[in-house]
């Protein structure tokens, strides 16, 4: 069926602004979700690193217990936790990984956090996640995760 002059006009008006937007530049989180990798982080205002020669956000805890992690596009593994803070934790996952592959980590009874991988050693990984969690969140999680069996 042939298109009407009206038709035409309409389809060229929508090809342009369809052309003047692909020219500017997506946000980063527009990006990020396209590609499916986190949102570039700004940098933060000091690069010195501390007393104890590492770079944390947050305190992490020592344990021994099993969450689930699962790979974008692949299955969930139930693993061994190493150590947990509010920004990541440590585990040992059944097939290596690469850094910056996007994870999610399910951690008992709370919503999946979405993640990526920021070092890898072998199996062993670090898993940051994308939102830090609650210190009155991280609390309870960590009365969960002791309590239960590994």
């Amino acid at each position: 069926m042939p298109l009407s002059s009206n038709a035409h006009q309409r389809l060229a008006r929508i090809k342009d602004r369809a052309r003047t937007n692909s020219e500017r530049p997506l946000p980063p989180k527009v990006q990020a979700y396209l590609t499916g990798r986190p949102a570039p982080v700004a940098a933060e205002a000091s690069d010195e690193v501390p007393e104890g020669g590492e770079r944390r956000r947050c305190d992490r805890v020592t344990l021994a217990a099993n969450v689930v992690v699962r790979r974008l596009g692949g299955f969930n593994f139930e693993v061994e936790l190493k150590d947990i803070s509010a920004g990541g934790c440590k585990v040992v996952l059944p097939e290596a990984c690469e850094i910056g592959d996007p994870v999610i980590a399910r951690l008992p009874r709370l919503e999946p956090l979405g993640s990526r991988v920021s070092w890898a050693d072998g199996m062993t990984t670090g898993v940051q996640f994308l939102t830090v969690i609650h210190p009155a969140v991280f609390d309870s999680l960590l009365t969960r995760l002791v309590t239960s069996p590994a």
